[in-house]
């Protein structure tokens, strides 16, 4: 029952206890143990993690969780009538309700403390054990029953059940979500991750997979994408957790998702290939059905292209977006931009016949794709550019072309080249409207 923590890191995890009074009360325990009082220290290690699961369950009634306000009135009204044997039997059975109503602790959480339990009852009745037999915990287990208090139970929020996923709802609805993948994950970590039980982790990410193919899926339509990004990272703050119950989730849960909403599990495809394999086969049936008959807007409703993740469905898609018209290949592509569009978009773009047209491409075609360019791909899109009068000659084309340089800058300087090829090609017809395209080319050397 060992455990390294040193009296320094003891100190940081006080620091991070939740509840002032948890935090008084273990300071005590901690107090007494180092000044070897070890029995003190031990029953006052108890009463801390008694006082703590009793603040938490108060908090959780406060935030209308049924199985919480349930035991706090049953608390309440012993205290009130100064029932000491009820009292008595409630503290025995503390930690089984933090356990199993609660939903506190981990299974070796629970048994972690109730050891401590056990241990704290032999320091708190010595008459019935005879002198020679006398508990005396040693120091070391002393120090691993504080940092088990400390690391189960004080540091966390109690953030379990229905509050938990509510208040991530809330979260996710409101205005202030952020937008990044990177800020989403500091986000997550901070607020639901760092400090989490298992059975948090494994509620959450249940209510997150679940939620676009449910009763209330019509107020996650539009965050479909978004809780695929927040699905990925949680899978990279929780890989554990993940790995080990999202395999045999998703075998029943998508089996159980009507054809109608099917679809919208491709942006979680996309941030978990694994998911199509771990997908029972009639569903992987299903979904390449729907792919090959569903109608452009419905595909593009349930971000049905970010499927393109899977080489399997990659084909149907890219047969699907051949057969269409032109003028539908270019909302999928400027409301979906992909790697695996970039040679279709380039071949919209060379094919300009106006001013016009060849602008509504930059800036519907070219500009979304330049996320995913690479070098080569620029390179096509500026030689279209210097060949096609209908393109460089038009008045919105510079810049479009100078916000083209700007979204690819990461691409320096391996595309250094292409740029002064193109520039080099405008020598002597346009060059004078395309300076600000000079000016930024020689601002990156």
């Amino acid at each position: 029952m060992s455990v390294s923590v040193g009296h320094s890191d003891i100190d940081s995890l006080v620091l991070a206890v939740r509840d002032r009074e948890s935090r008084r009360l273990i300071g005590e325990a901690i107090t007494a143990y180092r000044g070897g009082a070890l029995r003190s220290a031990l029953m006052s290690t108890w009463i801390a993690v008694a006082y703590d699961i009793i603040a938490k369950a108060r908090e959780l009634a406060g935030q209308g969780e049924a199985a919480p306000r349930a035991f706090v009135e049953e608390l309440d009204a012993a205290i009130a009538a100064k029932d000491k044997r009820k009292l008595q039997a409630i503290e025995g059975a503390l930690l089984e309700k933090a356990n199993s109503d609660l939903q506190l602790l981990a299974p070796h959480e629970y048994a972690a403390l109730d050891r401590l339990q056990e241990d704290r009852h032999l320091c708190a009745h010595p008459a019935f054990v005879v002198e020679d037999e006398l508990f005396q915990p040693s120091p070391e287990l002393v120090r691993a029953h504080i940092v088990h208090a400390l690391q189960h139970l004080l540091i966390h929020a109690p953030l379990q059940g229905k509050s938990a996923i509510a208040r991530f709802d809330a979260d996710l609805l409101g205005p202030a979500f952020p937008a990044t993948p990177e800020d989403i994950g500091a986000f997550l970590r901070a607020r639901y991750l760092d400090r989490a039980k298992d059975v948090l982790v494994v509620n959450l990410i249940k209510a997150i997979f679940a939620a676009p193919f449910g009763a209330e899926r019509q107020k996650y339509a539009a965050k479909v994408r978004t809780l695929a990004v927040v699905l990925r990272e949680i899978a990279k703050s929780k890989t554990a957790i993940y790995d080990a119950m999202m395999p045999a989730f998703v075998a029943i849960r998508v089996g159980q998702i009507q054809d109608e909403v099917l679809l919208s599990i491709s942006p979680f495809l996309e941030s978990d290939p694994r998911i199509w394999d771990w997908m029972a086969e009639p569903d992987r049936t299903r979904t390449r059905r729907l792919l090959e008959t569903a109608d452009v807007d419905t595909l593009k409703a349930h971000a049905a292209f970010d499927a393109f993740a899977i080489a399997p469905l990659s084909a149907v898609l890219v047969d699907r977006f051949n057969g269409f018209d032109a003028t539908t290949k270019i909302s999928i592509i400027s409301e979906h931009p992909r790697k695996e569009l970039v040679p279709a978009g380039i071949t919209l773009y060379e094919g300009a016949g106006s001013f016009r047209y060849a602008e509504q491409l930059g800036q519907s075609v070219i500009l979304p794709l330049a996320s995913v360019f690479a070098a080569d791909d620029l390179q096509a899109v500026l030689a279209a550019a210097a060949d096609n009068g209908q393109i460089w000659d038009a008045a919105g084309t510079p810049e479009i072309l100078e916000q083209l340089f700007e979204s690819t800058r990461p691409l320096l300087p391996a595309s250094r080249p292409h740029w002064e090829a193109f520039l080099g090609e405008l020598s002597g017809r346009q060059e004078q409207r395309y300076s600000g395209l000079r000016e930024r080319l020689d601002a990156n050397p």
